[in-house]
C-alpha cells in the first residue's frame, strides 16, 4: 500500500516537473521585452553570447542614462568592452563595471550595491531569455523596492533541433526550481 502510494507521490510529481519545463520552455521562445519610460539604469547581466552588445545598443539609444555590466571577468579590460561600442557619437560616461560577481545570486547583490550607491529606482535588466527568470527571481528578492523591467536576448547558437538548447534549458529550469525553494525557505525563515 505504501509502495503504491509513493510510486504515485512520484509519477505525479514527475509530471508536475515535465509540464513545467514545457511551460518552461514555451515561455522562453515566446518571451520579449518589457515596454518602459524612462528606467534609470541598463543592468547586464554577462555570460551570453550578445547580452553586453545588446545592453550597449540600448544605451546608446539613449533607453537610460547610465549602465553597469555585472560579472565582468577580471581578464576582460574596459578595452574589450568599449570595442562592443556601435553609436554613432564616442562612448560616452556612466558606464560602469562589476567585476565581483560570479553567479546569478551575486549579480544580484553586486548590482544592489551599485544601485543603493547610485541612487536608481527602475532599471532595465539585460541577460539570456533562458536566463531571464531565474534573474528575475534573485534580483527580485534582493531589491523589492526597484521597478525592473525585463530585455531578454536571444540565444542565437541554439535551436530546438540542437541538443544543446535542451541541455541548457534543463539545467536552467532545475536552476530556477531549487532558488525559488532556497528564496521561499528563507524568507519564511
Amino acid at each position: 500500500m505504501i509502495g503504491r502510494i509513493l510510486k504515485k507521490s512520484i509519477m505525479i510529481l514527475i509530471l508536475i516537473w515535465l509540464i513545467g519545463y514545457g511551460a518552461f520552455v514555451l515561455n522562453i521562445l515566446s518571451k520579449t521585452h518589457d515596454t518602459y519610460q524612462n528606467p534609470d539604469a541598463i543592468i547586464v547581466l554577462t555570460g551570453g553570447n550578445n547580452r553586453i552588445a545588446t545592453g550597449l545598443q540600448l544605451f546608446s539609444e539613449k533607453k537610460a542614462p547610465k549602465l553597469f555590466i555585472t560579472g565582468v571577468n577580471a581578464s576582460v579590460s574596459d578595452t574589450d568592452i568599449n570595442a562592443l561600442w556601435t553609436g554613432d557619437t564616442p562612448l560616452p560616461c556612466c558606464i560602469e563595471m562589476g567585476r565581483e560577481a560570479t553567479t546569478t545570486r551575486e549579480n544580484a547583490i553586486e548590482t544592489k550595491d551599485w544601485i543603493e550607491k547610485n541612487n536608481i529606482k527602475s532599471i532595465i535588466l539585460v541577460t539570456s531569455d533562458y536566463h531571464t527568470d531565474r534573474a528575475l527571481q534573485e534580483f527580485k528578492a534582493l531589491l523589492p523596492h526597484i521597478a525592473i523591467h525585463k530585455h531578454p536576448v536571444k540565444e542565437q547558437k541554439y535551436s530546438l533541433k540542437h541538443l544543446n538548447f535542451w541541455k541548457l534549458t534543463f539545467s536552467e529550469y532545475n536552476k530556477l526550481i531549487f532558488r525559488k525553494v532556497i528564496l521561499t525557505l528563507v524568507k519564511k525563515g
